[in-house]
């Protein structure tokens, strides 16, 4: 299962963003996947109360299964973060971090999968996302995390955290987590690569709230399919 752009604390409405975390877990337990993915803005800032924080990791220890997550630029590591006094371990020893700036896999070999990332510092045009990402030869399944703004070929390269096209076509991994945009989207980028934004668990922009289930099948290869949370009321919209 694969998520993003929860925003635990926003200031505006935690309630809201809490309900949507909520529903992103009970997806997981009701399809019985093998692992979520938070492709970051676990969290909205490093502001995020204490109480919201606990009823967060509250709801990932409701999980058995591997939970993996990478800050976005909501909640980088960059002074002050969030992650300086929130311990994601806390929630047991299934939620795993993947933190190292310069890009680190995390290997389950139960699963066969691989997953990585490089965590976001500092959100700025000079940050790659995908900078060093390179596969290992374990033999599993290839995944990749990325918080960032996807730059088709035919735009400018002038957003900070940029995804290029090209360097997507490149990468040769199994599926791309992306997170950052609020709305579900497919990349359609050369090279083959599934590279997908699953959409705020909490917001809709005009459709509907939503997390991707994504299948690696060894016959049929890589499918996504989009599954729609409910809509909780916030800032006087569904």
């Amino acid at each position: 299962m694969h998520t993003a752009d929860v925003h635990i604390g926003d200031d505006n409405d935690p309630a809201w963003r809490l309900a949507g975390f909520e529903a992103v877990i009970d997806a997981v337990l009701a399809t019985a996947a093998d692992a979520l993915l938070i492709a970051g803005d676990f969290f909205d800032s490093a502001r995020v109360r204490e109480t919201e924080s606990d009823a967060a990791l509250s709801q990932l220890a409701r999980l058995n299964v591997p939970a993996l997550l990478t800050p976005g630029n909501h909640d980088c590591l960059g002074p002050p973060s969030i992650y300086s006094r929130v311990r994601l371990a806390d929630a047991g020893r299934h939620v795993r971090f993947l933190d190292d700036p310069d890009g680190g896999h995390a290997v389950l070999d139960d699963l066969g999968l691989t997953v990585w990332a490089r965590a976001l510092v500092d959100h700025h045009p000079g940050h790659n996302p995908l900078a060093g990402y390179e596969s290992k030869t374990d033999g599993n399944w290839q995944v990749a995390m990325a918080h960032g703004h996807f730059v088709p070929a035919s735009q400018p390269n002038d957003r900070s955290s940029p995804l290029l096209e090209a360097e997507i076509a490149r990468l040769g991994c199994d599926y791309l987590a992306l997170g950052h945009w609020h709305v579900f989207q497919q990349i359609a980028a050369a090279g083959g690569v599934p590279a997908y934004y699953p959409g705020s668990p909490s917001e809709s922009a005009g459709s509907f709230p939503s997390v991707n289930l994504v299948t690696l099948d060894p016959e049929t290869g890589v499918s996504v399919e989009r599954i729609e949370l409910p809509k909780f009321y916030a800032r006087g919209r569904a």
